[in-house]
């Protein structure tokens, strides 16, 4: 174990050239930032770059701007803003929204954010959610020792090879601040996941003890699978963003690992695409409907994540209360160009007839209503136990149609960005999803990845 574990560090850890070059470009921005002209009051480099548990080609700097507390918010968002625009100038840059907008954009190459925050003296005053990052910040670098910062970047590279890192709606998972403080918990990368592989619902990680033995009051406040209390904050649970589905992943990736270890955990494996013949065959065996939508231009890949999810449960409950068998769904995006939903069906097609049950014969005022409404019937009324039947036709039995049928409402989608593609929504036919796959490498990959239907760590 001591072993692997130390080849993967050599991996991952940034090396000396990489952190002076981190260094010189935070501390460019930062100093550029100070020179402004403004109503700021201070600035600081947080994050994991600045606590040093960044992984190697994580070039990610989250560059806070602080401002007085008495600062109205509309002045506030403005002058962030203004002070953002000021240090992009001349480099590519998106104004972004959280709680309240604020600029990123890449210089030399790194992805950079400058977020407006209020400096404020504790927790408790905060006035955005932002305000408490540097909190954490100071929190962190208290807590962690230096080989626990190599502990946390095992940790987070551990979740990004199970495909379970990061607090954005595109994976619902462990956010880098959980891993840390998971690590200041537990000690070491290998207590972290003996931990893990013995967690239940409604498991509770309380370091400071905040809420005491108050068990049952805090699962009853955050209603939630995996409770990781904030340390500057008792009423704030961090692992909020986690999934229920990428927390069962988490807990039976570390099962997996702590029976057998491998590199694989940490990198993943290589994905060894279906031949066009094996990839043919198996989609002849499923019945799916794959949904294509072309990327709105210069949306924020987590906004769209959110509308692409949302627009991939109202088809699959409407395929559900029209009685087609849902059997998974599932979404794929390059971020750029394509968006293709999946949603996979028993069958197809059900059948024609649907009996539609009325009340019992003896409810004479219900009986007189229901033979009322139901006169357009192919079969009855009759009565089966007691109650009327009749038999009629369904106006979709065919899935694909009524697909088609429910994408052309104009309000299965009510925001942008979404809502701007989807009149250009098309269902794939079979041929159409190979060709598709011929094309694009990562197309390639998901379609692949999800006809095989297999988690690779769950070989044991």
């Amino acid at each position: 174990m001591q072993k692997l574990l130390e080849r993967v560090l050599k991996k991952i850890e940034p090396n000396e050239k990489e952190l002076k070059a981190e260094e010189k470009i935070a501390k460019e921005i930062i100093s550029r930032i100070k020179k402004i002209e403004g109503k700021h009051v201070d600035v600081s480099l947080a994050g994991s770059l600045a606590r040093q548990t960044h992984l190697k080609n994580d070039r990610d700097l989250d560059i806070f701007v602080m401002f007085p507390e008495h600062l109205e918010r509309e002045e506030f968002e403005k002058e962030g803003l203004r002070i953002g625009k000021i240090v992009f100038k001349g480099h590519k840059w998106e104004e972004a929204y959280s709680e309240h907008p604020y600029i990123r954009g890449n210089i030399r190459g790194f992805d950079i954010e400058i977020i407006p925050s209020y400096k404020v003296k504790n927790c408790d005053e905060i006035k955005s959610a932002v305000d408490r990052t540097p909190f954490h910040n100071q929190y962190l670098l208290r807590k962690l020792s230096e080989q626990q910062k190599k502990e946390a970047r095992l940790l987070k590279q551990f979740l990004k090879g199970i495909k379970c890192y990061g607090a954005d709606l595109k994976v619902s998972s462990v956010p880098g601040i959980v891993a840390e403080l998971l690590v200041v918990k537990f000690g070491t990368f290998e207590n972290v996941l003996k931990n893990a592989s013995e967690w239940k619902k409604g498991e509770i990680i309380d370091i400071e003890n905040h809420w005491g033995n108050e068990i049952e009051a805090v699962r009853k406040k955050f209603n939630h699978h995996l409770i990781v209390i904030d340390p500057t904050d008792k009423n704030r649970n961090v692992a909020a963003a986690l999934s229920f589905e990428q927390y069962c992943r988490v807990i039976a990736a570390a099962r997996a690992f702590l029976k057998k270890p491998s590199e694989n955990f940490f990198f993943g494996k290589k994905i060894k695409l279906l031949s066009i013949h094996n990839a043919k065959k198996l989609l002849e065996e499923k019945d799916i409907i794959a949904v294509k939508i072309p990327y709105p231009s210069k949306a924020l890949s987590d906004i769209i994540y959110g509308q692409i999810k949302k627009l991939a449960r109202k088809i699959s409950n409407q395929l559900s209360l029209n009685e087609f068998e849902i059997v998974r769904t599932s979404e794929w995006t390059d971020e750029s160009k394509n968006i293709v939903l999946l949603v996979e069906l028993e069958s197809f097609e059900i059948e024609i007839i649907k009996k539609h049950f009325g009340p019992e014969v003896t409810d004479f005022e219900h009986q007189k209503r229901f033979l009322e409404e139901n006169k357009n019937i192919v079969g009855g009324p009759r009565i089966e136990n007691g109650r009327l039947v009749v038999e009629k036709r369904r106006k979709f039995w065919n899935a694909k149609l009524f697909s088609k049928d429910f994408l052309k409402k104009e309000k299965i989608v009510e925001k942008m960005p979404l809502k701007k593609t989807l009149s250009k929504a098309r269902i794939l036919e079979n041929h159409e999803i190979i060709s598709f796959f011929k094309q694009n490498k990562k197309f390639a990959e998901f379609l692949t990845t999800y006809l095989k239907g297999k988690e690779d760590f769950l070989d044991y």
